[in-house]
């Protein structure tokens, strides 16, 4: 099996945020995972164990469907040797830090950036550069 490609088809918006017809459409990938791309105004892609994770939280009772684009059935990959994903045991997030991330008050005006500037902006910078 490879990965298999699907759409999100909303026949009710529940939250009144999406609206109706394909909303989000995915992949499955051959270990059961599912990566879900959103459309619409504020575009964000989501990662989930299974469709079955997608379905409970998006389907709204059914008033959101997956249609899959791809037939072939999921299935695991012969030449895959994965193990199940029931027997893997749960990983913690990595520790990416060693420490407490120093607190800056205001990021805009920080004590470092004090220079020739003192503590405003270049006076070349337009509040669009400031607080983009």
């Amino acid at each position: 099996m490879t990965s298999r490609r699907f759409r999100l088809i909303r026949h009710h918006d529940v939250s009144g945020v999406s609206g109706t017809g394909p909303v989000a459409e995915g992949v499955q990938f051959t270990d059961g995972a599912v990566a879900l791309r959103w459309y619409g105004d504020y575009p964000t892609t989501t990662v989930w164990d299974g469709i079955d994770s997608v379905v409970a939280i998006h389907g709204h009772g059914g008033a959101t469907v997956v249609e899959w684009i791809d037939d072939e059935e999921p299935g695991p990959d012969p030449d895959l040797k994965l193990p199940p994903r029931e027997t893997l045991p749960p990983r913690p997030w990595p520790e990416l830090h060693t420490g407490p991330e120093p607190q800056d008050p205001d990021p805009l005006h920080h004590e470092r950036d004090s220079g020739s500037y003192g503590s405003a902006p270049p006076s070349g910078w337009s509040s669009y550069r400031v607080f983009r």
